[in-house]
């Protein structure tokens, strides 16, 4: 509960920022919303990696003018990961849903198409397992937080609206216990909707 209070907090300071609207010399604060689809897995160092699985991704983004061509996107993003069959005999998934902080440099290549990279922390709400017998809660198997790099490209067809696909990839180990470490990976695609 004490996460949920503070990134409540956080995204109501982001959202009476982005309203304030008052950036000095021109230095406008846009911002909207993102809904799209992670594709991930589980990778296992020493080990079989999980197969992929698909889950939703959806959250607010703000775009700070730092320049140019260059910008930075802070998100605050629900975004649930996992993998399937994760070194079980039977057919298991197992889903991982995180709070997460995507803080993006943003470089503008032409005036629809920019690339993104930087760092995103995820910090876990819940962690469930599905096997044929039902869902098992496993949250305190799995580690407060994921370190990650991402990068992508966005495509702004128009004003206000647009695409953006990126790659993540986990940098620490999300396993609470066992032999083998396990990291996030996945894939985002995603449509924005600037306000």
């Amino acid at each position: 509960m004490k996460k949920f209070s503070f990134f409540a907090l956080l995204m109501f300071a982001l959202l009476n920022a982005a309203n304030a609207q008052t950036a000095p010399a021109g230095k406008k604060l846009n911002w909207g919303f993102k809904v799209g689809l992670n594709g991930s897995n589980i990778r296992v160092e020493d080990g079989l990696n999980s197969d992929w699985k698909t889950g939703l991704a959806t959250g607010v983004f703000f775009t700070i003018k730092a320049g140019n061509k260059f910008s930075i996107q802070p998100e605050f993003l629900y975004s649930s990961m996992g993998g399937k069959n994760l070194g079980s005999a039977e057919e298991t998934s197992l889903r991982l849903n995180y709070f997460s902080l995507p803080l993006l440099a943003k470089y503008q290549v032409t005036n629809k198409l920019s690339v993104v990279a930087g760092p995103q922390v995820d910090v876990v709400i819940n962690a469930k397992t599905k096997n044929n017998t039902g869902f098992d809660e496993v949250t305190n198997n799995y580690r407060e937080n994921s370190f990650n790099a991402t990068g992508g490209i966005e495509v702004w067809p128009a004003k206000c609206l647009g695409f953006s696909a990126r790659y993540i990839y986990g940098l620490n180990n999300i396993a609470e216990t066992g032999v083998s470490e396990l990291k996030n990976q996945g894939v985002q695609v995603m449509l924005a909707v600037k306000l």
